[in-house]
């Protein structure tokens, strides 16, 4: 049975220059952009922009005050390929805090989600998103959505989930962030091998995973050729709390 259905919630914030957004803006972009007709629910006051779409709640609210507790700032760490992520997280005013939720397929649900967040960073005064532990660039952000425009759909996988090098004088090694919240487990894997090919292969897993609806599970083996048959142990996370899955990764 699958694991993606269910009730599901995706959550960003687009970091802002300036406590100030234009819903109209915004609304014009996701027609333009995705070809999304936004019809908001009554109610909504200045600050607040709510809709329904394909039985999907989709929300925004511009938030005049950062982050709280300095969380952009910490995990723009996380960002080694955007080193301004920092500066971004450090001097943003106000954020516009972005929900998808409802009872459907998360994918789907992860699709709309990163639509409208794209479609979100049009406005002048965007600095960043921060979601999932993570600090985008917005340029980058809005580039991996635009694979959903392919021909053949691509997954904006790069904007679900991350992958964090761990390093201690022992070991090494690299784990994904962001699985859960598709009802699958996070990956760790730790080798002698080079993290950027361990992350590549990983990214192979991770697209597996999330394109064919599949749950790997402990005392399986994941390969991609005929030779290659690499054991799976679910145990403690090393790199992340909670449980993780295991890969012994060898070239």
């Amino acid at each position: 049975m699958s694991k993606r259905k269910g009730n599901v919630s995706f959550i960003a914030c687009v970091l802002l220059s300036q406590t100030r957004w234009s819903k109209r803006r915004f609304m014009n972009d996701f027609h333009t952009d995705w070809g999304i007709d936004f019809t908001p629910e009554k109610g909504d006051d200045d600050d607040t922009l709510t809709g329904i779409i394909d039985g999907v709640v989709l929300s925004a609210a511009l938030m005049p005050a950062p982050v709280p507790d300095g969380e952009a700032e910490r995990y723009a760490e996380n960002n080694g390929g955007w080193p301004e992520a920092a500066h971004a997280a450090r001097i943003h005013k106000a954020h516009i805090l972005v929900i998808v939720h409802g009872p459907t397929d998360a994918i789907e649900a992860g699709k709309l989600f990163t639509k409208a967040v794209a479609s979100w960073l049009n406005q002048p005064e965007a600095l960043a998103v921060y979601t999932n532990e993570y600090v985008f660039r917005p340029s980058d952000y809005k580039e991996v959505a635009s694979w959903m425009r392919r021909p053949d759909g691509l997954l904006p996988i790069l904007n679900w989930v991350w992958f964090g090098l761990y390093r201690t004088d022992t070991l090494q090694g690299v784990y994904t962030c962001g699985l859960r919240q598709f009802g699958k487990e996070e990956f760790e894997i730790y080798s002698d091998a080079a993290p950027d090919e361990i992350r590549d292969f990983l990214l192979d897993v991770v697209a597996y995973v999330l394109s064919d609806d599949v749950s790997l599970r402990s005392g399986e083996t994941i390969g991609f050729s005929e030779s290659q048959r690499m054991a799976i142990t679910l145990s403690e996370g090393v790199a992340l709390d909670g449980m993780t899955l295991k890969i012994d990764y060898h070239a």
